[in-house]
């Protein structure tokens, strides 16, 4: 088996790390977050931003898996109780590309001064927050994707 990928230069030109702490520092409401699992509506919020997710209802969370010529990419997160926390694995030529996994730990691995106890997950209290949020993270998504298949043909 062959090592992995390293792309930590495609987080670094994204800005990855301080993109994901403003979505963690714009919305924190921790004490007015919304309670409960509402799959229905997530299911739609996710479907109104153009995403179809499949969602295992055991583990209760949802995942969006693409594959793009020589690229899988892997998006997993669970919406529950007012947090949204989001995973990421991306992989080329069937290898795993490094970092990946949680957000906020990669923004952590990507920079020093990152601080997962004040930014480790975007809290919602709301519908609205619930999509900006996932209007965020989904841009991330695509400019990593964007990235990792430009790098490629370089």
């Amino acid at each position: 088996m062959s090592e992995n990928i390293s792309i930590i230069s495609n987080y670094i030109d994204i800005e990855f790390a301080n993109r994901y702490k403003s979505i963690c520092a714009k919305y924190n409401g921790f004490d007015n977050r919304m309670s409960g699992n509402q799959k229905e509506l997530y299911s739609t919020i996710i479907k109104r931003l153009g995403y179809d997710a499949k969602y295992f209802s055991k583990e209760t969370f949802y995942r969006i898996e693409e594959v793009i010529g020589r690229f899988n990419f892997v998006l997993d997160f669970v919406l529950k109780n007012g947090v949204v926390e989001t995973m990421w694995y991306p992989g080329q030529d069937k290898q795993f590309c490094v970092p990946d996994g949680r957000f906020d730990f990669i923004a952590e691995k990507l920079d020093k001064s990152f601080d997962r106890s004040l930014h480790n997950l975007p809290k919602y209290t709301n519908k609205e927050e619930l999509e900006l949020i996932l209007k965020e993270i989904f841009s991330i998504y695509e400019d990593l994707k964007t990235a990792l298949i430009g790098s490629s043909n370089n």
